[in-house]
């Protein structure tokens, strides 16, 4: 028996995907690093209800006078906002390459499936950068929780270890998942812009 063609949908579809993945792979460092504001990449893992300066998140307790310019404000409300920039800068870097490689390569792509690509990396995106749904999973999959105790990077002589900034466990699982994520982003896009049955037809040759 000969095997039936390929639909040109799928055809389509997969190469779609392929383009996809790979402008969303490659275009991760730079939306995530480059486009972060330093300010939000130590503060978008804040939490608790302690009191901060949302500038540098510093703790209101250990400011001998309070600041005049500044109110502090729960440690998770400027996590959240942290949280919040960095994706949104993060997204809109993606949409911007996912528009040139669409231009570039004269592919259809709808905008129903740029926003559901950026919206499947955005909130995924902010869910692991708060950082404990990471903590929460890394106990449940290989007892990754040991690794992140374990690599850990000591910045200045005599500070304490860092635990999940470049060079440690925890941000190699963050980049990790972020980049098995993006494979689902593409797959949900590249099903959006091209529709087409799933299903082969009875009887269809094999």
């Amino acid at each position: 028996m000969t095997a039936a063609p390929l639909p040109g949908s799928v055809v389509e579809r997969v190469a779609l995907f392929g383009a996809l993945a790979s402008a969303f792979h490659g275009a991760h460092l730079w939306a995530d690093h480059w486009l972060q504001r330093p300010k939000d990449a130590v503060l978008k893992g804040l939490h608790g209800d302690e009191l901060v300066y949302p500038s540098d998140g510093t703790p209101a307790s250990e400011v001998e006078v309070p600041r005049e310019d500044e109110t502090p404000v729960p440690a998770r409300v400027v996590g959240r906002r942290a949280a919040t920039a960095h994706v949104l800068t993060y997204a809109a870097g993606q949409l911007v390459v996912t528009e040139f490689v669409a231009r570039v390569l004269g592919l259809r792509l709808p905008w129903r499936a740029r926003v559901a690509g950026a919206v499947i990396n955005f909130g995924t995106h902010w869910i692991i950068d708060r950082r404990r749904f990471l903590l929460w999973l890394a106990k449940r999959v290989n007892h990754k929780d040991t690794f992140i105790a374990y690599a850990t990077v000591m910045r200045k002589p005599g500070s304490a270890p860092d635990t999940s900034g470049p060079g440690t466990a925890l941000y190699d699982l963050d980049q990790g998942l972020h980049k098995a994520l993006g494979i689902v982003a593409a797959a949900v896009a590249a099903r959006l812009a091209v529709p087409g049955s799933r299903r082969r037809r009875r009887g269809a040759s094999c």
